[in-house]
């Protein structure tokens, strides 16, 4: 089972709630990222995106925590793969805030779950066609050598 934090971004770049709408839209350019977790003594209690700034951006003085999305929900690193992708039907979340007794410890976001998805897709289809080529060289083996079909298959 992929877990959590075998594909999450560890290096989380936050922000504080007092902070203004400009020093997060500043910091989302500066460490090019498309969002920032909004964090109180490292807990995490929101997210913002650039979608968010965009909205905020008309009153430059506004506060993060005046325009931040409050819709999120913490995962744990051991959550499963397989629980995040159930966790994302019905809802309109986007980044997962990773959470180890209490504290942020990474952030799993909708590139992530597209990038580990396209990895395991790849890697079942190395398998698959390992699993073929066996199967594909033994059937032919067999036929070979002992099927009364090798004369119909080979013509001798």
């Amino acid at each position: 089972m992929i877990k959590v934090k075998s594909i999450m971004t560890k290096n989380v770049v936050t922000v504080s709630p007092s902070s203004t709408v400009m020093e997060a839209a500043n910091k989302i350019k500066s460490k090019s990222v498309s969002s920032l977790v909004v964090v109180d003594k490292n807990k995490p209690i929101a997210v913002i995106s650039e979608r968010d700034i965009i909205k905020g951006v008309i009153a430059k003085k506004s506060k993060v925590k005046d325009i931040m999305s409050k819709n999120f929900m913490n995962i744990s690193p051991a959550t499963t793969f397989s629980a995040i992708s159930k966790s994302l039907r019905g809802k309109n979340i986007q980044r997962f805030p990773v959470v180890e007794n209490g504290d942020l410890v990474g952030l799993i976001t909708e590139t992530d779950i597209v990038e580990a998805t396209r990895d395991f897709t790849r890697l079942h289809q190395i398998v698959q066609e390992i699993i073929l080529a066996i199967f594909g060289l033994g059937t032919a083996f067999f036929l070979f050598y002992f099927s009364p079909l090798r004369t119909v298959v080979f013509g001798f």
